[in-house]
């Protein structure tokens, strides 16, 4: 019995063994699938020998590769850069690398990498551009989220970033490495990049809005980049590179260029370093930092000790400013030496200086300091040959005009179509930019985008025309298609000839869409003055030669309009007037004066059509001294037209008048209307009188501004 059962073990042991080696043998032939059995973790592989195997980058997320050091994931289009997310391993370092340029204009929210910290990332934009990236109302909203890894060789062009509440913002990271984490990848590296665009965030910097504090004494650095970024705070620091620097992180060879608006710190480069970070060797080169005194300076708005348990002396060092730097809220003073407590201005320098120290910083930058509109680049950009469309310079304002800061004592100069099309660049949120006309503009061919048409309608404008007028203005594009989209600030002494505007949305004209806004203070208010306009304008819902929409406080004065004005939207809500399409009911104190129109006035659908306002919807308006001259009024509802309002005439009226041979008429029948000097009913229709009564009228309101126009109408003394 013995040796039978002894046998019988060893048979056993024998066939366990062959069974376990064929299954290792059939395993090992077997083809590897980086999908499964590892959750997407890269296979650790010897690429030094080159298999011919290129991966199948993650079964097809990407071109090719195994997200490994050796190879990465190729990013080829926008819709592998999506695919970034999906391949991401808690713990594990995933390598990427564009093999071309991105357009991420399709994607209209990205959602950052990595918002919580767990990824480790190295990403190699292999000298390509990510154009037109757009992340809002996202914590940490940035391209990374929350940086642990690295991003070098890649250019973020038109970038729009705008973070949650109480968030930070920048183009690349919202952090760059993360504080006293529990993993020593956890730091971040940017090299060899550059941004451009917009930022905003309660905390916000360029190209990333906070960094530093890596576990294991790391260090994290930003180096060899620029920004040519707007950079908005809402609430704590704004910086043109990194908002706040905090213990173990370094900014080092870097540029800015953008415009910087804070509520608390701002600075040039970084506005708050702290805990013995470091910034040398970067230049402020931003046309405008505004900022309080106390805390805002050119390179950095404040250098402290920081946090108990970190606090050290912060350096910064041998950093140089633009000399022409409109610097508002502070006065900067040069700090020759290193500073390690208060803010740090830095040395000022001439244009010429600032190239040429960038120039030499040596490898990656290009040898020679100004070859984009004079900022300098990488030595990558150069091989690319791109770099005057994609450089991302072209979002500053020297030079796009002929003269002038864009202040009230020095405003910018127009002198051509050119100039008129570089304003957009120019305006800063929630600061007033003046312009002056200084000649006739033909705007023939451009497609016109309205200067204030999104994101709030925060941009306040001041522009005079100084009696010039703008021809052949065409907008077809924005949502309050007009000249300024929402004018929240003030229009004067321009004309706006042959004028074509067409829309199938509510709220347009010919100089603003909306004048000024129906809530708000004292800034949101529109004000149009000595102004008229020609042409034809087709709109859906509200309608006007001069705006479209009445709100707020603001008003209409000394401005006449021959244009034609359609309300076309199909039912009878249209409201089309020769001034103003529509007065918004929470307008207060809002008045139309020393106004007349003569185009003719349509609201096809049946909705309201007055020769100066379509409809009143209500708030505290006053018209006076106004005069509907139009040869024509319409819609297919009687009730609704009024030769001075169509519809809804609760307003103050004074000295209204009306040509008493315009033609009214409901769709193809001819009506006729009592004279008014009040409304006594929905629309008003004032009273009627003569050409020659008309003219002598409105010279008479002010024999210094108008005199008799070659074809009887009264004009502008200075108009063309």
């Amino acid at each position: 019995m013995k040796n039978k059962f002894y046998h019988i073990s060893t048979y056993s042991v024998m066939r366990y063994w062959t069974i376990l080696w064929m299954a290792i043998l059939s395993f090992s032939c077997s083809d590897f699938n980086p999908m499964d059995s590892y959750s997407r973790i890269p296979p650790d592989r010897n690429t030094d020998i080159d298999d011919g195997d290129e991966g199948d980058g993650a079964g097809g997320l990407f071109e090719k590769g195994y997200g490994t050091v050796n190879k990465p994931y190729l990013v080829m289009d926008v819709i592998q850069i999506q695919n970034m997310s999906e391949a991401l391993v808690k713990g594990k370092m995933i390598y990427f690398q564009l093999g071309a340029d991105i357009d991420m204009k399709s994607i209209s929210n990205w959602d950052p990498l990595n918002p919580t910290g767990d990824y480790y990332i190295y990403f190699d934009g292999n000298n390509h551009i990510i154009k037109n990236f757009t992340c809002t109302d996202k914590a940490y909203a940035s391209f990374f989220g929350i940086l642990t890894g690295t991003c070098k060789n890649v250019g973020f062009y038109n970038a729009h970033v705008e973070a949650a509440t109480n968030s930070g913002a920048g183009v690349i990271g919202g952090y760059i490495g993360v504080k006293a984490p529990n993993a020593v990848e956890k730091t971040g590296q940017v090299e060899n990049c550059y941004v451009s665009g917009k930022v905003k965030g309660k905390y916000a910097g360029g190209i990333a809005s906070r960094m530093g504090r890596p576990y294991g004494g790391q260090i994290c650095y930003i180096k060899n980049c620029y920004s040519t970024a707007e950079v908005i705070s809402t609430g704590d620091e704004c910086g043109g590179i990194v908002g706040s620097m905090y213990e173990n992180s370094e900014v080092s060879y870097c540029y800015s260029t953008g415009v910087l608006i804070g509520a608390n710190s701002v600075g040039g480069i970084a506005a708050l370093p702290s805990e013995g970070a470091k910034i040398t060797s970067c230049v402020a080169w931003n046309w405008k930092i505004t900022g309080p005194a106390a805390r805002s300076g050119r390179i950095s708005g404040v250098l402290s000790q920081g946090e108990n348990g970190h606090q050290a002396d912060p350096v910064a060092s041998e950093c140089y400013a633009w000399e022409d730097m409109i610097c508002t809220g502070f006065t900067p003073e040069d700090n020759a030496g290193s500073v390690s407590t208060g803010k740090y201005d830095g040395v000022s320098e001439s244009a010429l200086t600032l190239q040429n120290s960038i120039a030499n910083w040596g490898t990656p930058w290009h040898n020679v300091g100004n070859i984009d509109m004079g900022f300098p680049i990488l030595e990558w950009q150069l091989d690319r040959e791109d770099y005057a469309s994609y450089g991302g310079h072209d979002n500053e304002p020297e030079g796009d005009f002929a003269n002038g800061d864009g202040t009230q004592n020095n405003p910018y100069v127009i002198a051509n179509a050119i100039h008129i099309q570089n304003m957009s660049k120019a305006l800063i949120e929630k600061q007033t930019t003046y312009f002056v006309l200084s000649a006739d503009i033909d705007m023939q061919g451009i497609k016109w985008a309205p200067l204030n048409d999104a994101n709030g309608y925060h941009k306040w404008i001041d522009f005079d025309g100084r009696n010039h007028v703008i021809k052949n203005l065409t907008c077809e594009s924005g949502t309050y298609r007009s000249f300024f989209g929402v004018l929240c600030g003030e229009c004067r002494n321009v004309g706006f000839v042959d004028a074509n505007i067409s829309s199938p949305n509510t709220g347009i004209g010919i100089i603003a869409g909306y004048v000024g806004l129906a809530a708000g203070a004292e800034n949101y208010t529109g004000k149009i003055t000595n102004c008229y306009t020609t042409g034809v304008l087709k709109g859906s819902g509200a309608a006007g030669g001069i705006g479209g929409v009445l709100g707020g406080s603001g008003y209409i004065k000394n401005c006449y309009s021959s244009a034609t004005v359609i309300d076309q939207i199909a039912n009878n809500t249209g409201k089309a007037g020769g001034i103003i399409g529509r007065v918004n009911g929470n307008a207060s104190g809002s008045s139309i004066e020393n106004c007349y129109t003569s185009g003719d006035i349509n609201a096809i659908g049946g909705g309201n059509a007055g020769g100066i306002v379509g409809k009143v919807d209500g708030g505290k308006l006053v018209i006076k001294n106004c005069i509907a001259w139009n040869s024509m009024l319409v819609s297919t509802d009687k009730a609704k037209v009024g030769r001075i309002v169509g519809g809804t005439a609760n307003a103050t009226y004074e000295n209204c008048y009306a040509y008493d041979g315009v033609i009214l008429k409901a769709g193809e029948a001819t009506f006729t209307v009592s004279d008014e000097t009040s409304p006594s009913g929905s629309s008003f229709q004032g009273v009627a009188k003569s050409a020659n009564e008309l003219k002598n009228t409105v010279i008479n309101w002010d024999s210094s501004l108008w005199k008799e126009g070659s074809n009887g109408y009264p004009v502008f003394k200075w108009s063309k």
